[in-house]
Protein backbone atom coordinates (compact mmCIF):
# COMPACT_ATOMS: atom_id res chain seq x y z
CA UNK A 1 0.00 0.00 0.00
CA UNK A 2 3.00 2.60 0.80
CA UNK A 3 4.17 1.84 -3.09
CA UNK A 4 0.53 2.62 -3.62
CA UNK A 5 0.24 5.51 -2.10
CA UNK A 6 3.51 7.05 -3.50
CA UNK A 7 2.32 6.45 -7.39
CA UNK A 8 -1.79 6.90 -6.93
CA UNK A 9 -3.10 10.93 -7.41
CA UNK A 10 -4.74 10.40 -3.94
CA UNK A 11 -5.15 6.91 -1.92
CA UNK A 12 -7.34 7.92 1.70
CA UNK A 13 -6.71 6.33 4.88
CA UNK A 14 -7.93 2.99 5.30
CA UNK A 15 -8.44 2.50 1.56
CA UNK A 16 -7.41 -1.04 0.47
CA UNK A 17 -6.36 -2.02 -3.07
CA UNK A 18 -6.05 -6.02 -3.11
CA UNK A 19 -4.00 -8.13 -5.32
CA UNK A 20 -3.60 -8.39 -9.32
CA UNK A 21 -5.26 -4.88 -10.42
CA UNK A 22 -4.17 -2.76 -13.31
CA UNK A 23 -4.01 0.78 -13.21
CA UNK A 24 -2.74 3.04 -16.08
CA UNK A 25 -1.97 6.50 -15.16
CA UNK A 26 -2.30 5.66 -11.56
CA UNK A 27 -1.36 10.00 -11.03
CA UNK A 28 -5.07 10.73 -12.28
CA UNK A 29 -6.66 8.01 -10.02
CA UNK A 30 -7.73 9.35 -6.31
CA UNK A 31 -9.41 7.23 -3.66
CA UNK A 32 -11.17 7.58 -1.04
CA UNK A 33 -10.86 6.95 2.27
CA UNK A 34 -12.08 3.52 3.78
CA UNK A 35 -13.04 2.13 0.34
CA UNK A 36 -12.13 -1.52 -1.11
CA UNK A 37 -10.84 -1.99 -4.43
CA UNK A 38 -11.37 -5.51 -5.26
CA UNK A 39 -8.96 -8.37 -7.02
CA UNK A 40 -8.31 -7.98 -11.24
CA UNK A 41 -9.93 -4.76 -11.43
CA UNK A 42 -8.76 -2.11 -14.17
CA UNK A 43 -8.48 1.50 -13.03
CA UNK A 44 -8.26 2.86 -16.90
CA UNK A 45 -7.36 6.42 -16.48
CA UNK A 46 -5.89 8.45 -19.42
CA UNK A 47 -3.53 10.64 -20.07
CA UNK A 48 -5.97 13.74 -19.67
CA UNK A 49 -8.28 11.52 -18.01
CA UNK A 50 -9.29 10.97 -14.25
CA UNK A 51 -11.29 8.52 -12.20
CA UNK A 52 -12.47 10.18 -8.65
CA UNK A 53 -13.72 7.29 -6.20
CA UNK A 54 -15.52 9.00 -2.66
CA UNK A 55 -15.15 7.69 0.53
CA UNK A 56 -16.20 3.91 1.77
CA UNK A 57 -17.00 2.89 -1.09
CA UNK A 58 -16.95 -0.99 -2.40
CA UNK A 59 -16.04 -2.15 -5.99
CA UNK A 60 -15.75 -6.18 -6.26
CA UNK A 61 -13.28 -7.90 -8.10
CA UNK A 62 -13.08 -8.02 -12.04
CA UNK A 63 -14.53 -4.47 -12.40
CA UNK A 64 -13.52 -2.21 -15.34
CA UNK A 65 -13.84 1.80 -14.86
CA UNK A 66 -12.35 3.52 -18.33
CA UNK A 67 -11.74 7.46 -18.91
CA UNK A 68 -10.66 6.99 -22.77
CA UNK A 69 -13.03 6.81 -25.88
CA UNK A 70 -13.41 8.05 -29.57
CA UNK A 71 -15.06 10.21 -31.55
CA UNK A 72 -17.50 8.06 -33.23
CA UNK A 73 -18.10 11.09 -36.30
CA UNK A 74 -14.62 10.77 -37.06
CA UNK A 75 -12.48 8.76 -39.63
CA UNK A 76 -9.99 7.33 -38.83
CA UNK A 77 -11.89 6.18 -35.43
CA UNK A 78 -8.15 6.43 -34.10
CA UNK A 79 -7.86 10.30 -35.57
CA UNK A 80 -9.67 11.57 -32.15
CA UNK A 81 -9.24 10.23 -28.61
CA UNK A 82 -11.58 11.62 -25.90
CA UNK A 83 -10.86 11.56 -22.18
CA UNK A 84 -13.39 11.72 -20.09
CA UNK A 85 -13.79 12.04 -15.85
CA UNK A 86 -15.49 9.27 -14.47
CA UNK A 87 -16.93 10.29 -10.31
CA UNK A 88 -17.79 7.75 -8.27
CA UNK A 89 -19.30 9.65 -4.79
CA UNK A 90 -19.70 8.17 -1.44
CA UNK A 91 -20.59 4.78 -0.48
CA UNK A 92 -21.30 3.31 -3.52
CA UNK A 93 -21.65 -0.36 -4.09
CA UNK A 94 -20.24 -1.96 -7.60
CA UNK A 95 -20.96 -5.37 -8.32
CA UNK A 96 -18.89 -8.01 -9.28
CA UNK A 97 -17.37 -7.50 -13.43
CA UNK A 98 -19.17 -4.41 -13.30
CA UNK A 99 -17.90 -1.60 -16.57
CA UNK A 100 -18.54 1.77 -15.97
CA UNK A 101 -17.78 3.67 -19.18
CA UNK A 102 -15.95 7.00 -19.68
CA UNK A 103 -18.04 10.18 -18.31
CA UNK A 104 -20.65 8.54 -15.86
CA UNK A 105 -21.15 9.85 -12.82
CA UNK A 106 -22.30 7.76 -9.98
CA UNK A 107 -24.47 9.19 -7.39
CA UNK A 108 -23.70 8.61 -3.55
CA UNK A 109 -25.57 5.55 -1.99
CA UNK A 110 -26.20 3.75 -5.21
CA UNK A 111 -25.50 0.24 -6.19
CA UNK A 112 -24.55 -1.05 -9.52
CA UNK A 113 -25.40 -4.38 -10.01
CA UNK A 114 -22.97 -7.57 -10.82
CA UNK A 115 -22.32 -6.94 -14.81
CA UNK A 116 -23.88 -4.24 -15.38
CA UNK A 117 -22.50 -1.86 -18.76
CA UNK A 118 -22.90 2.05 -17.07
CA UNK A 119 -22.66 4.40 -19.66
CA UNK A 120 -24.68 7.38 -18.64
CA UNK A 121 -24.61 9.30 -15.19
CA UNK A 122 -26.29 7.43 -12.04
CA UNK A 123 -28.71 9.32 -9.73
CA UNK A 124 -28.13 8.69 -5.81
CA UNK A 125 -29.81 6.43 -3.67
CA UNK A 126 -30.95 3.90 -6.59
CA UNK A 127 -29.92 -0.11 -8.16
CA UNK A 128 -28.80 0.01 -11.90
CA UNK A 129 -28.47 -3.26 -13.39
CA UNK A 130 -27.97 -4.43 -17.12
CA UNK A 131 -26.45 -3.40 -20.33
CA UNK A 132 -26.50 -0.73 -20.84
CA UNK A 133 -27.90 -0.18 -16.83
CA UNK A 134 -30.87 1.02 -16.31
CA UNK A 135 -32.73 1.92 -13.08
CA UNK A 136 -34.19 -1.45 -11.27
CA UNK A 137 -35.27 0.08 -7.83
CA UNK A 138 -35.13 3.04 -5.60
CA UNK A 139 -33.22 2.59 -2.48
CA UNK A 140 -34.60 3.44 1.06
CA UNK A 141 -33.79 6.55 2.10
CA UNK A 142 -30.12 7.23 3.77
CA UNK A 143 -31.32 7.71 7.43
CA UNK A 144 -33.12 4.82 6.85
CA UNK A 145 -29.94 2.55 5.72
CA UNK A 146 -27.67 4.30 7.82
CA UNK A 147 -29.97 3.50 10.98
CA UNK A 148 -29.70 -0.56 9.91
CA UNK A 149 -26.06 -0.26 9.63
CA UNK A 150 -25.98 0.67 13.39
CA UNK A 151 -28.10 -2.07 14.10
CA UNK A 152 -26.56 -4.33 12.53
CA UNK A 153 -23.23 -3.22 14.42
CA UNK A 154 -25.18 -3.27 17.80
CA UNK A 155 -26.41 -7.02 17.76
CA UNK A 156 -22.52 -7.85 16.38
CA UNK A 157 -21.32 -6.44 19.53
CA UNK A 158 -24.11 -7.56 22.17
CA UNK A 159 -23.19 -11.20 20.78
CA UNK A 160 -19.72 -10.88 21.01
Amino acid sequence: MAFLRLRLGYLGPGAHIFGRCRLTYPSHIRIGADTSIGVHVSLHASSQGFIVIGERCAIAAYTRIITPTHDSSVLPITAVGINKLVSIDDHVWIGTGAIILPGVKIGSRSIVAAGAVVNRDVPEDVLVAGVPARIVKNLPPAEVRFGNGLRVKESKRASS
